[in-house]
């Protein structure tokens, strides 16, 4: 065996550990914004832009899988009223100045090549959740101007006031803000679960690996399906 596949069979084994879900669980939707989910937005087309075709894989994951099964999470957990909890990416200012270096970074590439920028204000109709999961009346979104969700909003605060104990988290792009979503709420002492068919990226292997990651340290990966038997 090579040694990555030994590392995958030791994510295996570990993954064979019985899961019981610590309740009260919270579903944490992550970044699942029009200019995230619609290839029309400046997201899909500025990767487009620099190689066309680059994101159709993306684009039918979404549609296909990603919407569809948090929808089927959404419905259960207004069902049970268990807390549902949405992100979104923007500056607060109009300009993006507060925005982090790398997201700056990715606006002027798309000031470079666009004509505008990727990193919408949360002014902009694009900032806005996407009306496939749109957020139920008293279902919270808050707005972070980084990737991390913990790192700059009231999230963690939130979760604990409301004895929270485990996350089953979803949404866009597996590899930067689910993923450090999901890092982030293991390290400050959750049970996360990641939802792997209700999250994707603008490559499998992207996604993969990232899932393996998450999986070898942090926490657990589980299908849709799996999740809904676990929680009922």
């Amino acid at each position: 065996m090579t040694e990555h596949e030994n590392i995958l069979e030791i994510i295996r084994r570990k993954d064979q550990t019985p899961i019981s879900l610590t309740h009260p669980t919270a579903l944490l939707v992550i970044d699942m914004q029009r200019y995230f989910v619609r290839p029309e937005y400046q997201f899909g087309q500025l990767f487009e832009k620099m190689l066309p075709g680059a994101t159709d894989g993306y684009f039918e994951r979404v549609k296909a899988s990603v919407v569809p099964n948090i929808k089927r999470l959404q419905a259960y957990f207004r069902s049970k009223r268990l807390a549902i909890f949405y992100t979104a990416c923007g500056s607060w200012a109009e300009d993006g100045k507060d925005l982090p270096l790398w997201m700056k970074e990715l606006d002027h590439l798309g000031l470079d090549l666009l004509g505008k920028r990727i990193i919408p204000p949360t002014s902009d109709p694009s900032w806005q959740i996407d009306d496939s999961v749109a957020p139920a009346a008293g279902e919270v979104v808050l707005n972070k101007p980084s990737s991390g969700v913990f790192a700059s909003t009231k999230l963690g605060e939130s979760l604990h006031n409301m004895a929270i104990k485990s996350l089953i988290v979803t949404g866009l792009t597996s590899s930067v803000c689910v993923g450090l979503g999901a890092r982030e709420a293991a390290d400050r002492g959750f049970q996360v679960i990641i939802a792997e068919d209700a999250c994707t990226e603008l490559s499998e292997e992207l996604h993969r690996g990232t899932l393996q990651s998450f999986a070898m340290a942090f926490g657990r990966v589980r299908k849709t399906g799996e999740l809904l038997n676990l929680l009922r």
